[in-house]
């Protein structure tokens, strides 16, 4: 089963409103003397001025380019979603996130990459079934091979022998082959600790549980320890992530959410924007006739 960790945590900034000192009453300029230009003054100013202009919720995000009116379209539900948003924010915050520092804290590189490699070999598993059900037969035999490689020569997944031999990774849900039959997706949905996804989405979560090897564990406690160890080690490789977000964090998240599914159902040129010598006027003359 799919455990969305919130991919990245709130950044708070704080600003310094900056007063100039005043200047004693006896130290001050005859009334009539001309005033005179302070140039660190004027660039301090300036300075202040630019600074109140930046403010990261209205700033635009990579992912605005080309799509961001259509991105835009498909959140009818924005408030509910930026409650639910918030409250996603506030768990990861105040839990999720302090386990996954702890978790890279007492935990080597190299061990992390094994877990890390562990979990993507299950995830090949579902891959390689939905690919098949995608009618992409290429992926499917990559996804497939990949596991059988690793699962035996790699132990269980804990070595990436596959990629050595030349059997790359790619990843696939259920969410993507039912965008692929012609399923609508429908509105943008955030759901509670899930995070982004969206009406079809959502809709796939029961079934695609089915997929995930953990699952079928019969122990609850090791089930579920399963999982959570799944969460922190994910959760602990986005951190280096949070740097890359600009703009307004949910705009950004809800993004680039759709764009990536949109490139998996459509393909990798679906969410181009346009370039300017795209422009069939300068197709037909490129100023060097």
């Amino acid at each position: 089963m799919r455990v969305w960790i919130p991919a990245l945590l709130w950044i708070a900034l704080a600003g310094c409103a900056h007063s100039p000192s005043q200047t004693p009453a006896d130290d001050a300029p005859p009334a009539d003397a001309p005033a005179r230009h302070d140039p660190r003054a004027a660039a301090s100013e300036q300075a202040d001025a630019d600074a109140g202009d930046d403010e990261w919720g209205e700033a635009s995000t990579p992912f605005d380019r080309g799509g961001a009116a259509a991105f835009e379209a498909r959140d009818p539900w924005k408030g509910f979603n930026r409650k639910i948003f918030g409250f996603n924010e506030f768990v990861d915050r105040y839990a999720i996130k302090p386990a996954a520092k702890g978790y890279r804290w007492i935990t080597p590189q190299w061990l992390d990459d094994t877990v890390t490699r562990f979990f993507s070999n299950l995830g090949d598993i579902g891959d390689s079934i939905n690919y098949a059900l995608q009618w992409q037969w290429g992926d499917a035999g990559q996804n497939l091979g990949r596991f059988t490689v690793n699962t035996t020569l790699g132990l269980a997944g804990l070595f990436d022998v596959a990629s050595d031999m030349n059997l790359h990774n790619s990843d696939t849900n259920l969410d993507v082959t039912l965008g692929r039959w012609g399923v609508p997706s429908g509105p943008y949905l955030v759901l509670p600790i899930f995070g982004p996804s969206s009406v079809r989405d959502a809709g796939t979560l029961y079934p695609r549980s089915y997929l995930w090897p953990p699952t079928y564990i019969e122990d609850d406690l090791t089930r579920y320890g399963v999982a959570a160890l799944y969460g922190v080690d994910l959760r602990a490789d986005l951190l280096d992530l949070e740097k890359n977000i600009v703009g307004d964090r949910y705009t950004f998240i809800r993004n680039a959410y759709l764009q990536r599914r949109l490139i998996q159902i459509e393909g990798p040129d679906a969410a181009a924007p346009p370039l300017p010598d795209e422009d069939p006027a300068l197709e037909e003359d490129d100023g060097w006739e």
